[in-house]
């Protein structure tokens, strides 16, 4: 009888270690619509504790929390790129523009079902300079994996306290299962002081500009231990200068960013980074 009672607290105890340390491990495809560009894409969202990592078809992301580093991997380079965190300039857009900071709030009562999960939609939208933000998720809490997700997006948040990457509203209480980001530029009525020419150049626009949807859905999810070099910038790497890998007006979003200012369009964050919850 003591055999078996000393065995279970063991078997206990490992089980309660390895829940501990456990992961998540996201697999997703995303559909983007850039201005009547299409293409599809998947990518891959890795959370353990305050490190996180995104692997796209391009290259990786890795969010350090505690360390407030961001790295961004090159694969093809093997280059990586380090960013303070909370980040400023391109970096900070992307986020803006991936709908990081919009307020969302339960947008049905009634929970359905995508790709086999029951999960909540929430919605939110935001005006950015010239531009509508709209965002819609559906949120799973019995997702495997929620917990260490919401924990993540919870002390990020309390990392971003008091920049303009603070979330605004609540955080949903879940994995979003399928989101869709939309942005749109609506008819600008320009003040009188405007001068009639300019007024109309900016109008015609507004009229081109075509909307960017981006569509993510979930394929699968895992919980599953990660080990520790999974959030590590692989040996032989060498570490690049972000500046120099940035076109021109790029880098004048990033000046404008560390001075304390706001993106300006959402067409030069599209392509600085891949898209993340």
């Amino acid at each position: 009888m003591k055999f078996t009672v000393a065995a279970a607290a063991v078997i206990a105890l490992a089980l309660a270690a390895t829940t501990a340390s456990a992961g998540v491990v996201i697999t997703e495809k995303v559909d983007l619509d850039h201005q009547g560009v299409k293409s599809k894409t998947k990518q891959t969202v890795m959370i353990q504790g305050h490190k996180k990592k995104v692997i796209t078809d391009e290259d990786e992301t890795v969010t350090d929390l505690d360390a407030r580093t961001m790295y961004i991997i090159k694969p093809k380079y093997k280059e990586f790129f380090k960013v303070d965190l909370p980040p400023t300039g391109v970096y900070a857009m992307k986020m803006v523009w991936d709908g990081a900071t919009v307020g969302l709030s339960k947008a049905t009562e009634a929970p359905h079902k995508v790709a086999g999960y029951s999960c909540q939609d929430y919605a939110g939208t935001a005006h950015i300079v010239r531009f509508d933000l709209s965002v819609i998720k559906c949120v799973a809490s019995d997702a495997p994996g929620a917990q260490e997700f919401v924990e993540f997006q919870k002390a990020q948040a309390e990392k971003f306290k008091g920049t303009i990457l603070a979330p605004k509203g609540e955080i949903p209480d879940g994995i979003p299962v399928a989101s869709i980001t939309k942005q749109v530029q609506p008819v600008w009525n320009p003040p009188p002081s405007v001068p009639p020419q300019v007024a109309a150049n900016i109008r015609a626009s507004a009229a081109a500009f075509k909307p960017i949807i981006r569509g993510i859905s979930v394929t699968k999810i895992e919980v599953k231990d990660l080990p520790t070099d999974t959030f590590a910038v692989p040996a032989g790497y060498s570490k690049g200068v972000v500046e120099a890998q940035l076109p021109r007006v790029q880098i004048k979003q990033k000046e404008k960013m560390s001075a304390g200012g706001v993106p300006t369009a959402p067409a030069a964050a599209a392509s600085a980074a891949p898209a993340t919850h």
